[in-house]
């Protein structure tokens, strides 16, 4: 082996450690420097926040949006459980913020004591909003079964179904919830156009570290008149929709807008799938009968795809069928449905106003 070769052994031999021990554990950070921390396990993002700075960061990518304006060079990655960022990074966060020599500096900070991820506490996010749509109405009856009930003619509207399901269902969340705004897209058998209804969601103003989110309500018919049972719809991740007001943000921020944009859509399809799962969940549970459950769905459906926030389509029956659409008559049926619906509302609520990251909207 040559002089050279053994030079440079001996070389990485000091450097590697060197630049291993130049790493910080995000947490140990956070602590000493007093940051607060939001956290998605789902998404893999987090966010810092200091004051009025925030850094916006993805797990294993090679920037960080800070304050939601800006694109600087900046990497967290992970290593064995525990996120770690190194000194150049920590050092540039520091001094974004203004930290006066008084502050402990990222040379000070050492991995030795580095934490796993889920002892990251997030701080506080809410849902200030659920928007209930029942379908159709009006001159709009959605879809009809009509059916031979012993020798008497038998018909049932969509439209009346879900509205009673709806009613229901905002008297459980009102009494539940005092602090959160509960919305009917409609209260009455009236016709309301699909842009009107997600329009009430998008118009509802909301604060930092709020959200809203909107379960559109439908029942089902289909040509097979034994399809019987429930789905819960949400839009394909793959969907593209313009999340950001392009009028509301300055020159700077439109350079990393589709930056933005594609986080946004991120975290709306990972809390829609959630909600979906938590509502498909709680029907199971309240209907307790497995051969009804027929999963999550994914479509472009055209009710929800404008929806500026987590929005899923629930399809509770088929009127189609003989034997569900007398079902979907019984008003003590329907309450069972209200019952998983709202279940899966208040788990997905629980959750996600306890560990769940979603960036300031």
């Amino acid at each position: 082996m040559g002089i050279k070769k053994v030079f440079i052994i001996i070389l990485l031999f000091f450097i590697i450690p060197y630049l291993y021990a130049q790493e910080i554990g995000l947490a140990d950070f956070i602590t000493t420097n007093n940051f607060i921390y939001q956290w998605s396990p789902f998404l893999d993002t987090g966010e810092l926040k200091y004051g009025s700075d925030s850094f916006r960061f993805k797990v294993g990518e090679g920037y960080i949006v800070y304050n939601y304006k800006e694109k600087i060079d900046g990497f967290i990655s992970r290593k064995n459980g525990s996120l770690k960022l190194d000194k150049k990074t920590a050092d540039m966060i520091l001094q974004k913020t203004g930290f006066s020599s008084g502050n402990p500096s990222s040379s000070e900070i050492t991995s030795k004591n580095s934490v796993n991820d889920k002892n990251l506490r997030p701080s506080g996010y809410r849902v200030a909003a659920i928007l209930i749509d029942p379908g159709h109405g009006g001159k709009d009856p959605g879809a009809i079964g009509r059916h031979d009930v012993n020798g008497k003619s038998f018909v049932i509207n969509e439209k009346d179904i879900v509205l009673d399901i709806a009613l229901e269902l905002n008297k459980k969340l009102v009494s539940t919830y005092k602090d959160k705004k509960i919305i009917l897209s409609r209260n009455n058998d009236s016709y309301i156009t699909h842009e009107d209804r997600v329009e009430k969601g998008n118009s509802f103003k909301l604060d930092k570290n709020e959200a809203i989110i909107m379960v559109s309500i439908h029942a089902n018919a289909s040509l097979n008149k034994n399809a019987k049972g429930f789905e819960v719809w949400y839009l394909p991740p793959d969907y593209r929709r313009q999340l950001i007001d392009v009028t509301t943000v300055d020159k700077k921020t439109k350079d990393i807008l589709p930056i933005l944009n594609s986080m946004l859509e991120e975290e709306f399809t990972i809390e829609s799938m959630l909600l979906a799962q938590n509502i498909l969940d709680g029907l199971g549970a309240s209907l307790g009968e497995k051969e009804l459950i027929r999963g999550l769905k994914e479509e472009i459906w055209f009710v929800v795809r404008n929806a500026k926030m987590p929005s899923v389509l629930i399809e509770v029956g088929f009127v189609s069928n003989k034997e569900e659409a007398q079902k979907l008559a019984n008003k003590a049926y329907l309450k069972k449905i209200t019952e998983g619906i709202y279940n899966g509302i208040k788990s997905f609520i629980d959750n996600f106003e306890t560990i769940t990251f979603a960036g300031e909207r």
